[in-house]
């Protein structure tokens, strides 16, 4: 079990709508996130994955108040406020954070901060027996809009075992 993580927006809701937030309390001792994660994951309270995210929250999750200074601006220029939010706690911590957007994975690199995407935590949680299959929760991500290229798709099924390598 690593120690601890920082968690965007959009991960947050696609584990939620897959069912498979828990998975986090699994793989992490502390999870942290910016006050403006917590606000867009929850602003619709009437929404099931809401619900659920604001749960999770109030029982496993460190809520931080936001950041304020010369790196949010920056980081702001470029991406959006949670991505933001999320980046400048994880490099304060010094720890990973799981996010999927491809421009907030650039400047986390750039950053030098470890990423964690969440079809890297499905693929580690199938590896771990605590999943049973991957390919219908990937499926079920994309029903609800959650981007997922055909290749990260198949480069996933391949690594957990449940597609054939071309």
């Amino acid at each position: 079990m690593s120690l601890l993580i920082v968690a965007d927006t959009g991960p947050l809701i696609a584990l939620a709508k897959i069912g498979q937030l828990d998975l986090l309390r699994h793989f992490y001792e502390k999870i942290f996130i910016p006050e403006t994660v917590f606000s867009e994951a929850t602003e619709r309270q009437h929404w099931q994955d809401a619900m659920q995210i604001h749960q999770f929250v109030e029982q496993y999750v460190d809520v931080v108040p936001d950041k304020t200074g010369k790196q949010i601006k920056e980081l702001f220029i470029r991406l959006d406020a949670g991505e933001s939010q999320a980046l400048a706690l994880a490099d304060e911590l010094n720890c990973p954070v799981l996010l999927d957007e491809r421009r907030g994975r650039i400047v986390a690199k750039q950053m030098e901060i470890s990423i964690v995407g969440t079809v890297g935590l499905l693929i580690k949680a199938k590896q771990q027996g605590l999943i049973p299959e991957l390919k219908n929760l990937l499926s079920e991500m994309t029903e609800h809009g959650y981007r997922l290229s055909p290749k990260l798709i198949q480069q996933a099924l391949e690594i957990s075992g449940e597609a054939k390598i071309k």
